[in-house]
């Protein structure tokens, strides 16, 4: 008989579990609160409009993120727009790297338009110092004064790149995994550093793809039913839910982090990792999506705004979206929604003079979106007992909250759980 998983959270880290323990023989069951799987990156439906909760990008890099959307029917090569590192700004900057690697890096700064001959020579001084990963963590902004870099690479590099891959200022962030990021990216293999722009909502990437896959090889996805508790018991774990209490043999807990350490209340053992968790903070992502006349286009697909708010705009229209419907993401956002949507029209309307006012605006705002990617973080170690597994973009201590990241923490769950599995197997003789 397969050995049963409840899996608390149906987001990308809980779908990934999900999809492996069924590669792996064992029977999962995913308990999703939300009316819909994909967690913090999700489409949602506004007014009947479907808009994502937040523009994400992929990278080259993420290879265990492409490995499973193809795993489960969904193509990356007709779902995303494959392009070499591009970054074009409001203010004339622009950078086109053709290939990843260091040479390839070189060469793009080089070319860049909008670099004086400091700012070029700043950023190769940097990329070079990433060669050895720092001692000691210390912020961004104390690695980049450490390496001389000049304003203007602050400015157009550091500062946006920061901000994109750790959702978190560059005084705040931790310079060990923005080194960490630049290194699988900027330095790895060719196409890493490419950016996969999603051409299809965030659902049609992985979410519903995984869904379609779990429930076609006989796993149970129950959306809309929120775990009240989790119970340890002599055979296994009972799941509280609202229409009862069934028990498994292992049990994932997949939910976001400030969800967590409640559940983790009930069960011996697990008072100090709950503290970790509790202990996190979080930066919140906000996108206001505008929609203008269908005849609108940008002159790029992703622009980025110097000034910030919004730290870039996306073109769907170009990313195969409804033609006109521009999305404007502010990181790390702390204005109310109002102020937010006034600052973003207002720089669109002074970039882009010749936009016409919107038809409408929606604007969703991820209050948790991601931790705050500080100096220091450790990682949080799993539970002794290993039939329990914790799966997050969270967990690693060198990287920030990615999809990625997200992904590989469900399948190290799910490969837990089944090493766990072939334990008990072994030790009862069977």
């Amino acid at each position: 008989m397969s050995t049963t998983v409840a899996i608390v959270g149906g987001g990308w880290a809980g779908l990934a579990c999900a999809v492996d323990c069924v590669r792996r023989g064992l029977q999962p069951t995913v308990f999703e609160a939300a009316p819909q799987v994909g967690g913090r990156a999700r489409t949602v439906r506004m007014d009947g409009l479907p808009l994502d909760n937040g523009q994400h990008i992929l990278i080259g890099a993420y290879s265990e993120t492409l490995a499973l959307m193809r795993a489960v029917g969904a193509d990356p090569d007709a779902l995303l727009q494959r392009q070499p590192l591009a970054l074009e700004f409001d203010d004339g900057f622009s950078l086109r790297a053709h290939s990843s690697g260091r040479l390839g890096l070189a060469i793009a700064f080089l070319r860049a338009c909008g670099m004086s001959w400091r700012d070029r020579l700043a950023a190769l001084r940097l990329m070079r110092a990433l060669r050895r990963t720092p001692a000691a963590d210390e912020t961004v902004a104390a690695l980049l004064a450490r390496t001389a870099q000049t304003d203007g690479a602050i400015k157009h590099l550091w500062a946006p790149l920061c901000i994109a891959a750790l959702n978190t200022s560059i005084e705040q962030s931790s310079a060990r995994v923005f080194a960490r990021v630049l290194t699988d990216s900027l330095m790895g293999p060719p196409g890493a550093a490419d950016l996969l722009l999603p051409r299809a909502d965030l659902g049609s990437l992985l979410p519903e793809p995984a869904l379609f896959w779990l429930r076609a090889h006989g796993a149970s996805v129950n959306t809309g039913t929120r775990v009240r508790a989790v119970r340890q018991q002599a055979d296994g774990f009972a799941i509280e839910v609202p229409d009862g209490a069934p028990c498994f043999d292992r049990v994932v807990f997949a939910c976001s982090p400030h969800q967590l350490p409640a559940l983790l209340g009930d069960l011996p053992g697990m008072q100090d990792i709950a503290r970790q968790i509790a202990a996190l903070a979080y930066e919140a992502i906000t996108t206001v999506y505008a929609a203008f006349d269908a005849r609108t286009r940008l002159p790029a697909a992703m622009t980025g705004f110097v000034a910030g708010e919004p730290h870039w705009v996306f073109d769907s229209g170009q990313l195969g979206g409804p033609p006109g419907l521009l999305a404007g993401v502010v990181s790390a956002a702390n204005g109310t929604r109002e102020e937010t949507e006034r600052t973003v029209l207002a720089a669109l309307r002074s970039q882009f003079p010749a936009l016409s006012d919107p038809l409408w605006v929606r604007t969703i705002s991820e209050r948790r979106a991601t931790f705050r990617c500080t100096p220091g973080r450790t990682a949080i170690e799993q539970p002794r007992d290993s039939r329990i597994a914790i799966a997050g973009d969270y967990l690693v201590a060198d990287y920030p909250a990615t999809l990625e990241a997200a992904v590989r923490s469900g399948l190290a769950a799910a490969s837990r759980l089944a090493g766990a599995s072939c334990k008990t197997q072994n030790s009862s003789g069977k």
